[in-house]
């Protein structure tokens, strides 16, 4: 079992919940496109329409390839527990939360879309970097060398 996480390996599990906040992303903005587009031409705004349908798509693209280049480049680096089934639900978990902030930010506050974009993914980002130190009591998971009982010491 572990006992705890490099930073590396830390780093790699933020980055990986940012990757699952995307993936989880697709599914939604192709709804969206859909039926976003679709609500505003039966209204009868058919350049409006159009805009959602291809903008909902773009993102859902831009998604598909930020989860790709990350998986690319992070996976390797994450840590053994991290590629067990455990991870991979505490990162989709994350993401979740990550993406259900993002809509928030992007349909509630008046912050400029930068912010609103940004900050969720820092969010996830460091819920994922602080989630392996704790994730199932794994700091405390092994005996350190002080809790094992002495050996009795043998004279010559």
């Amino acid at each position: 079992m572990i006992r705890n996480v490099d930073i590396l390996g830390r780093t790699a599990f933020g980055v990986l919940c940012i990757a699952a906040m995307s993936l989880e992303a697709i599914p939604v903005l192709l709804v969206v496109g859909v039926l976003g587009g679709l609500g505003i031409l039966l209204i009868g705004n058919v350049d409006r329409a159009l805009w959602v349908w291809l903008g909902s798509w773009a993102a859902a693209g831009f998604a598909t390839l930020l989860f790709f280049a990350i998986a690319y480049v992070f996976w390797p680096l994450a840590s053994d527990w991290i590629t067990e089934w455990q991870g991979y639900v505490t990162a989709f978990i994350i993401g979740a939360v990550g993406l259900a902030l993002m809509s928030l930010t992007v349909f509630v506050t008046t912050w400029p879309l930068a912010l609103e974009l940004i900050i969720p993914f820092v969010i996830t980002f460091l819920v994922g970097f602080a989630i392996p130190g704790w994730f199932l009591g794994l700091s405390r998971s092994m005996p350190t060398i002080r809790d094992r009982p002495r050996a009795a010491r043998r004279r010559p």
